[in-house]
């Protein structure tokens, strides 16, 4: 007996669309690949930022390294004129300017030292904050020293370590352990913050005697 005689007058209707059950279960799964799409990309550009500034750090070692290497009689001046750079500790521009005028080798290092610090700050790339302008080209934070152990029997010839630190976007461990050499800030092993590379060479003053 078909249905169409058991209830006269009605016909089967075959439902269609989904339920509030199946839209809500579909729209729960879209919002954790959402979510899971905006971390991982979160991830992936803080990554991409430490690299870039442990990138900015060895560029800017390095920088300091070959200044080292081409001006070698003034490396005492490079080492023995000061404590951590970064954070504008030099307020002056020193003078003459070398890249204009005739400088002596210890000049030429003092020169080089407020310019690498310009360059440790960002000082080249700046944005307007309450009036007052904002260097935004740099590592965070920076610190950058020189440290230099002349041979036995010369004061210009020796191992030159280039040191760079800036602030991390998380913390972790200290890149500074007991009986490294710390270029300002807190103590070795006592800032989860710090990063650090260190890019060192033999540099040797062909001219002394």
């Amino acid at each position: 007996m078909s249905a169409a005689n058991i209830f006269p007058g009605k016909s089967c209707v075959k439902q269609h669309g989904l339920t509030l059950i199946e839209v809500l279960a579909a729209f729960v799964i879209l919002s954790i690949g959402l979510l899971g799409i905006v971390s991982l990309q979160a991830l992936s550009k803080a990554s991409q930022h430490q690299a870039m500034q442990r990138t900015r750090a060895v560029a800017l070692a390095d920088d300091m390294l070959e200044r080292i290497r081409i001006n070698p009689e003034g490396v005492v001046t490079y080492f023995a004129n000061g404590n951590a750079l970064g954070g504008g500790s030099i307020t002056t521009i020193p003078s003459p300017d070398c890249n204009t005028a005739a400088c002596t080798p210890a000049e030429m290092a003092r020169y080089d030292r407020w310019l690498w610090e310009q360059m440790l700050d960002g000082a080249a790339v700046t944005y307007i904050e309450d009036s007052n302008s904002v260097n935004a080209g740099g590592l965070i934070n920076p610190q950058g020293c020189v440290d230099f152990d002349a041979v036995a029997g010369s004061t210009r010839s020796g191992m030159v370590r280039v040191i760079v630190q800036w602030r991390g976007l998380e913390e972790t461990s200290d890149a500074t352990q007991a009986g490294d050499t710390v270029c300002g800030g807190a103590a070795a092993g006592a800032d989860a913050w710090r990063r650090q590379v260190i890019v060192s060479s033999y540099v040797v003053d062909e001219m002394e005697p």
